[in-house]
């Protein structure tokens, strides 16, 4: 898969699932396996979910114009690989602390993978064997 269609699909995802969950907090709680009804805390952190990810697919979508500087869109996608690693850490470390290992646990921390995996694979590969020292 090209770069370029990599970051294609980390946009459509991330703008997704982050409107997704600002708009309907109920479905996201019940595609997460979360018991209804939501508490209204429980709604808001997965609206504060949603929000960063739609922030970070709006931040992608506009490094991605032609009138952008160079580093942008290596530092939009730096900014989404911690935020994606740091989901993965924290989701791992939930599910070993907690004695419910079921698989709706897992959807998370996987999603977060997945985010890594493109936006890894989104990054433009520049030749630095050529620049002088």
């Amino acid at each position: 898969m090209q770069a370029a269609q990599c970051r294609k699909l980390l946009v459509s995802g991330r703008a997704a699932v982050g409107w997704l969950s600002v708009l309907a907090p109920n479905l996201v709680g019940r595609a997460w396996r979360i018991q209804p009804p939501l508490d209204s805390n429980v709604k808001y952190a997965i609206r504060l979910f949603g929000a960063r990810n739609a922030l970070l697919a709006y931040q992608l979508y506009q490094a991605e114009r032609s009138d952008a500087a160079a580093d942008e869109l290596e530092e939009v996608l730096r900014q989404g690989l911690a935020v994606d690693a740091f989901d993965v850490l924290f989701g791992l470390a939930y599910r070993r602390a907690t004695p419910n290992k079921s698989f709706a646990t897992a959807i998370p921390v996987m999603a977060s993978m997945l985010g890594l995996v493109l936006g890894f694979f989104g990054r433009e590969q520049h030749d630095t064997a050529g620049k002088a020292e």
